[in-house]
């Protein structure tokens, strides 16, 4: 089997840097709720991506929304899930208002 892409070793730099958007991505931290086989599909995926030549943070968290955006919710992050959450109770009249309403005088 050939490959169009050199062999592509990651070093300390990339892993930390997977890390970095799997953490701020949901999947990662104290506070994580993802499943482990969400969390191996994100980390192949961006593994993948760093494989491809993207290697900056901004551009691998953004290709990982964008995956999750793309699959209609299946391949959302942790984050995206939460965030879309909030957003429908919000929607919902979830969300108490701080400002107080005015009687009709």
């Amino acid at each position: 089997m050939s490959s169009s892409h050199p062999k592509y070793y990651l070093d300390a730099d990339d892993l930390n840097l997977l890390v970095e958007v799997l953490t701020a991505a949901g999947f990662y931290g104290t506070t994580a709720k993802a499943d482990p086989s969400g969390r191996k599909a994100a980390t192949r995926f961006l593994m993948a991506a760093l494989e491809n030549g993207i290697n900056s943070r901004e551009l691998l968290a953004a290709a990982l929304l964008e995956r999750g955006s793309a699959s209609k919710g299946e391949h959302q992050t942790p984050a995206q899930t939460k965030a879309e959450a909030i957003d429908r109770w919000d929607d919902e009249g979830g969300a108490v208002s701080s400002v107080p309403a005015k009687l009709p005088s």
